[in-house]
């Protein structure tokens, strides 16, 4: 089965440590080009750390639970298993300041 490009900014599932949901933050037109997109996994352990965006139903996620960029990781395109939503345009600004906090960027 061939997975679709996956998008910045799209919630999928992936087969990490678990089964669980990722935004995309690879920029766009990468995804396509790409066997791997750098993606933030999401957790419902909250600890709040500046690097963590809270995400939730509007985002594609059943419950209201974090993504930590404090962990980005390459996923290969063959552990995306499907896309389940999409995060709003105020969660990725959130997540791009995150990301500087998280790479010493800011």
């Amino acid at each position: 089965m061939t997975v679709p490009a996956p998008r910045r900014g799209e919630v999928w599932l992936a087969q990490l440590d678990k089964v669980r949901p990722v935004i995309v933050v690879t920029r766009d037109p990468m995804g396509r080009l790409l066997h791997a997109v750098l993606a933030a996994p999401i957790t419902s352990t909250v600890r709040e750390l500046s690097t963590e965006v809270p995400v939730g139903p509007a985002d594609g996620v059943r419950r209201e639970s974090v993504a930590n960029l404090d962990n980005v990781q390459l996923v290969t395109r063959s552990r995306l298993i499907r896309r389940v939503g999409r995060a709003r345009g105020s969660t990725m600004a959130a997540a791009c300041s995150a990301l500087a906090i998280a790479a010493g960027c800011e």
